[in-house]
């Protein structure tokens, strides 16, 4: 399958609602902590319209990254799966972090929110610019002070207050410009693919780019000579 497959850090965020999510069009997949018992019941009434576009998983064994890294399989997994498919970690957890921009450099769309698009906001619902240790359970108390919400890079969440990070979106000129940077940037990791690179640029923003948008890119960047683009092949003039 294409589209969007959401998977929850259920020991990180325990979410009563899916917000904005449809079935039929996403997949969501709940990954449980081995000790962990038993899930608020609002969560698995929301997700039984979904049928097998929602399973759960209850990983297997004890240490601070366990269910990290049963994620990050699952990941790989699905990804050779489903090429096509855009992957969303649901999780507070910074650790995440270069797991996600490797993937972009892989051509495989990725990102990381702290609660799914549309839930209600909780008092721990912030993510942390900067990457710490992930532990079992974090006391109500020491929950940060300014909710944060990083997708692919640590951008902080929009709360009217922070200027736009550089992976947003507030022009067309500037979004062709950081695809630009982006690409010298990669140097010999730069995507040989049509198909590749526009997976990538799908995963450079948030709110995600339209296809539209980056066909328009794409195109502008080839009569600027940066790029060449013959059938499903894509090189590169960047100096």
């Amino acid at each position: 399958m294409g589209g969007e497959i959401f998977l929850i850090d259920f020991e990180n965020v325990q979410p009563t609602s899916i917000g904005r999510l449809k079935p039929g069009a996403c997949r969501i997949h709940v990954f449980l902590g081995q000790n962990q018992k038993s899930v608020p019941v609002e969560l698995p009434q929301a997700l039984q319209p979904f049928g097998a576009d929602a399973c759960y998983t209850r990983i297997t064994g004890n240490g601070p990254n366990a269910l990290d890294f049963h994620i990050a399989f699952y990941i790989g997994r699905l990804a050779c799966e489903h090429p096509s498919a855009r992957f969303t970690i649901v999780s507070k957890d910074t650790g995440f972090d270069p797991l996600v921009k490797h993937l972009a450099t892989l051509g495989i769309a990725c990102r990381r929110v702290g609660a799914l698009p549309g839930a209600p906001k909780q008092a721990k619902a912030g993510i942390v610019a900067t990457p710490v240790a992930k532990k079992a359970t974090t006391p109500a108390s020491k929950a940060p002070a300014k909710p944060n919400n990083v997708v692919v890079t640590v951008l902080p969440e929009k709360n009217g207050k922070a200027a736009p990070p550089a992976g947003s979106r507030p022009g067309a000129k500037i979004n062709e410009d950081e695809v630009l940077k982006r690409l010298e940037g990669m140097k010999a990791a730069r995507p040989a693919k049509l198909k590749t690179l526009q997976s990538s640029m799908l995963a450079w923003f948030t709110p995600a780019l339209a296809a539209s948008e980056v066909d328009t890119i794409i195109k502008s960047l080839a009569d600027r000579k940066k790029i060449r683009v013959e059938g499903a092949k894509v090189t590169y003039s960047l100096g």
